[in-house]
């Protein structure tokens, strides 16, 4: 049995949870705190999540890293499909990584998640994201309207994406590149989702058992 150290929120989690999860093998996850820098330190010798550690004790991090530790683990049914079209579809989200990060840092403290249960975890989180953006949380929640334009326009314009069922219910690469992202969107009330799009985020969230916050949506 492995352990997975992670957050909710984190969309590099999400790739190793994804395919944990897809991958039917036993393991424990861990929920760290946004602060809890000593945990990670001692694992892997620097701040990050994931980290997967194995039942000898040995630690790894980074996300496709630790996808592909668990595939070599993994059944040979639940191996991934091969990417075709992610690196076209992720250039594509980046373009507007400014306004979606404008829209999910403030409500990522906003809606309950475990890492952010204390105060100096919030505090921690809400001081590193701000410097980041060059702005406060309340500043960015205020121009929410500017920013749901422009993601909206990113949602309209995204290419095609081949859902789950289209596949055999089998996931891919392409999934672990492109879900993460979108997902997280979901915690953003006011996005206008093409049906397709919507679609597939539900598609790969039950056939990973990964957590959506359409029922959080700020």
């Amino acid at each position: 049995m492995f352990t997975l150290f992670q957050y909710l929120h984190c969309p590099y989690c999400v790739r190793a949870d994804m395919v944990a999860n897809y991958s039917g093998l036993p393991h424990k996850k861990v929920l760290l705190l946004n602060d809890d820098e000593a945990t990670c330190i001692n694992l892997v010798g620097v701040k990050m999540v994931p980290i997967l550690q194995t039942s000898d004790g040995s630690a790894m991090g980074e996300s496709l890293d630790i996808v592909a530790k668990i595939l070599t683990l993994a059944p040979e049914d639940k191996q991934l499909l091969p990417a075709g079209y992610a690196s076209t579809v992720t250039e594509h989200i980046t373009k507007y990584s400014s306004a979606i990060s404008r829209l999910l840092y403030p409500r990522n403290l906003m809606i309950a998640q475990p890492e952010f249960e204390t105060q100096s975890a919030r505090d921690y989180f809400q001081r590193k994201k701000e410097a980041m953006l060059g702005c406060s949380f309340n500043e960015a929640f205020a121009n929410s309207e500017t920013y749901l334009s422009q993601v909206n326009a990113m949602l309209a314009e995204l290419p095609a994406l081949t859902p789950p069922s289209a596949r055999g219910n089998q996931l891919s690469w392409d999934d672990v590149y492109i879900f993460p992202s979108l997902r997280n969107l979901t915690m953003v009330k006011g996005l206008s989702w093409p049906a397709a799009v919507k679609d597939y985020v539900g598609e790969v969230a039950k056939l990973t058992n990964i957590h959506l916050y359409s029922d959080q949506a700020v």
